[in-house]
């Protein structure tokens, strides 16, 4: 049975850069659909870390030096 009901799937717990997933997350935290992309590039795709970055306000990154 594909629909197993008692089956979780892991897919929640990560965030990918497909649009509705951007999409989401641009509406989740006002942020920019570039700040979105970067927060998932310098995070990873652990979708809850990816939130409370870009919840956090301004992005700064590693690689900005600030």
């Amino acid at each position: 049975m594909a629909d197993h009901l008692k089956k979780k799937g892991r897919d929640s717990e990560f965030v990918s850069t497909q649009e509705h997933e951007v999409a989401y997350l641009m509406k989740a935290t006002n942020k920019t659909k570039e700040e979105v992309l970067k927060a998932i590039r310098e995070i990873g795709p652990d979708r809850q870390m990816v939130m409370e970055y870009l919840s956090k306000g301004p992005l700064v990154t590693r690689s900005s030096g600030k």
